[in-house]
């Protein structure tokens, strides 16, 4: 008679074992690298508005710098894949994959989008 209840009572067991374990964490996308790309405008109320064209990142350490203006902006890399960065009155947010970092950046008077490519190995 105990031996009938052995069998379920072992499964049962491991299954509940099986449950509480934690899945493999996902691998950590890395940013770092040299980023090429270009921004484009998506506003302009103001002439003074930072100009659109070819743009170049290097990314160390999950921080990079974007030129606003005569300022930089500095922008870190979070990771859960967004990006992030401001200077007084200008934001910067975006997304990231590993291989492509794109975004936006505005003062409320203009603003530039902006899509990167991971350039070498």
């Amino acid at each position: 008679m105990i031996v009938r209840w052995i069998k379920p009572i072992v499964v049962g067991s491991l299954l509940t074992i099986a449950a509480c374990t934690q899945p493999p964490a996902a691998k950590a996308v890395s940013i770092d690298g040299d980023y090429r790309g270009s921004a484009t405008r998506f506003q302009v109320l103001n002439r003074a508005c930072p100009r659109p064209g070819l743009l170049t990142l290097h990314v160390q350490a999950g921080v990079t710098y974007y030129r606003w203006a005569d300022q930089y902006i500095t922008v870190t890399a979070q990771s859960n894949g967004t990006l992030s960065g401001a200077l007084p009155g200008v934001q910067l947010t975006g997304t990231y994959d590993g291989t492509i970092i794109q975004g936006d950046v505005t003062d409320g008077q203009c603003g530039l989008h902006f899509t990167l490519t991971r350039v070498g190995g």
